[in-house]
């Protein structure tokens, strides 16, 4: 089924309210690994890289808390 013009402008309305694109540019050797990581352990590579950043994120703010 065909998605609708008022849908996808609905769906972007949303995605440009509540995302924000960051853009990621790293060595090709590190990239690849992520790639072969990711496709192992069956991650997205956005959702690793989000995961990746939160557990960072919680592990600084304890190690803080001195």
């Amino acid at each position: 089924m065909a998605v609708s013009d008022a849908q996808k402008k609905a769906n972007k309305k949303y995605f440009d309210n509540n995302y924000k694109q960051v853009k990621l540019s790293m060595p090709i050797k590190e990239a690849e690994e992520l790639e072969e990581h990711c496709k192992r352990f069956q991650y997205t590579k956005a959702g690793f890289i989000r995961d990746a950043i939160k557990e960072k994120i919680e592990k600084d703010i304890s190690n803080n808390k001195r």
